[in-house]
């Protein structure tokens, strides 16, 4: 009895529940976007597809001149002279340490307008306290608050694709 009730041929059920019934996409995922929006497609995600990262992201230690040489594990792509996003979160128990970006490594292609950068090199250092005396303002204005290298300290650190 097919169509049982619909008055329809066992084909025409057939076909009506091929339209109504979505089918897989093989096409690759967009990737994570600012904003979230509606799909239209009346595909549906395979279990196994992946959306693009773009943020990269590391958990580094500093080696024994505060320093970290941080390759990318995908290269970040910006138009010519603009630099990726990148920022840090120390984890330490010791006096404040601030985390500073000290080189970067970029090929140009002028012919696309577009800098490929793969690398950045960064520098922890250790804040200090103020010395009990200081026998003149000039060394008080010579003093560097973070002038202590910070070897060893944990950092994670995120560089992210520019979004604008």
């Amino acid at each position: 009895m097919p169509g049982y009730g619909t008055g329809m041929s066992a084909g025409a059920v057939s076909a009506a529940i091929a339209r109504a019934v979505p089918v897989a996409s093989d096409a690759t995922p967009p990737a994570t976007a600012l904003d979230g929006k509606g799909g239209t497609s009346s595909e549906f995600a395979r279990s196994d597809h992946t959306h693009a990262a773009r943020v990269q992201r590391t958990v580094v230690t500093t080696l024994g001149d505060g320093t970290y040489l941080w390759t990318f594990a995908r290269p970040i792509v910006c138009p010519a002279g603009k630099l990726p996003p990148i920022t840090y979160m120390v984890e330490d128990l010791g006096s404040p340490v601030v985390v500073q970006i000290v080189g970067r490594s970029f090929t140009n292609d002028a012919a696309s307008g577009t800098d490929t950068h793969t690398a950045v090199t960064v520098k922890a250092q250790r804040s200090r306290l103020l010395p009990a005396a200081l026998l003149s303002l000039a060394a008080l204005l010579e003093f560097n608050v973070f002038g202590g290298v910070a070897s060893g300290v944990k950092v994670n650190l995120w560089a992210a694709d520019p979004t604008q």
